[in-house]
């Protein structure tokens, strides 16, 4: 008669001294699921630095054939401007250096300050005048005024070409042939001395491009 009763009672004290051990062993369980969480935290940790150096050395194997001094970054952002890093030494970056995504140009080093680098776009009023050149060989400037992007001072002999390439005039700093962009639309007549048009760019930094690099040496 009293079997049915002891069934509950057996199992209430089985659960009851299962509950008491787990108490018991509770530090135990909290310091072993800390070391766990440590042990992910540093695996996590270790695969992005492998996919970082990954990375750095497929932007190597790019580019190091190309230019004599290539530093792979990364984009970090932040508000109102665009930041990137790298895990190797910045003690070669200096302001004016191109960014660039393999033979693209995205912007130039702006500030190099506590192991971060501030970049200029090519979309900014603060980006420095350089030489360049269109496919079709006319030579001139590159300037952001007036909200946009333009090619300048070239001369009326070389008529500018819609749809043509612009590219970068070799220097102490940048190298030859970085793509820009292409003329998209002039902004003078053919009887002023100097022409000018706008130039839609390649790329920009707004896009999140991959596999940059700031050219240390051309």
């Amino acid at each position: 008669m009293l079997s049915p009763l002891s069934i509950p009672i057996s199992r209430l004290r089985l659960y009851s001294k299962s509950q008491y051990l787990t108490l018991i062993n509770l530090p135990g369980l909290e310091k072993q699921n800390r070391r766990q969480k440590n042990q992910i935290a540093s695996l996590i940790s270790e695969n992005e630095y492998l996919k970082q150096n990954l990375s750095d050395q497929k932007v190597l194997d790019q580019l190091i054939g190309v230019f004599r001094g290539v530093l792979p970054v990364r984009l970090v952002g932040s508000a109102g401007k665009f930041i990137v890093s790298s895990s190797s030494s910045l003690a070669d970056v200096r302001p004016g250096q191109p960014l660039v995504s393999g033979k693209i140009l995205l912007g130039t080093v702006r500030e190099v300050k506590n192991n971060i680098v501030t970049i200029t776009p090519l979309s900014s009023d603060k980006t420095p005048i350089f030489p360049v050149r269109t496919t079709s060989g006319q030579k001139g400037l590159y300037q952001y005024s007036a909200n946009s992007s333009q090619i300048i001072d070239i001369p009326s002999q070389s008529p500018l070409v819609l749809g043509d390439m612009v590219l970068t005039e070799p220097g102490e700093i940048f190298p030859g042939s970085l793509i820009i962009g292409q003329v998209s639309r002039l902004l003078t007549v053919s009887q002023e001395p100097l022409q000018r048009a706008e130039v839609l760019l390649y790329d920009t930094l707004d896009h999140s491009p991959e596999n940059l690099a700031i050219i240390t040496q051309p």
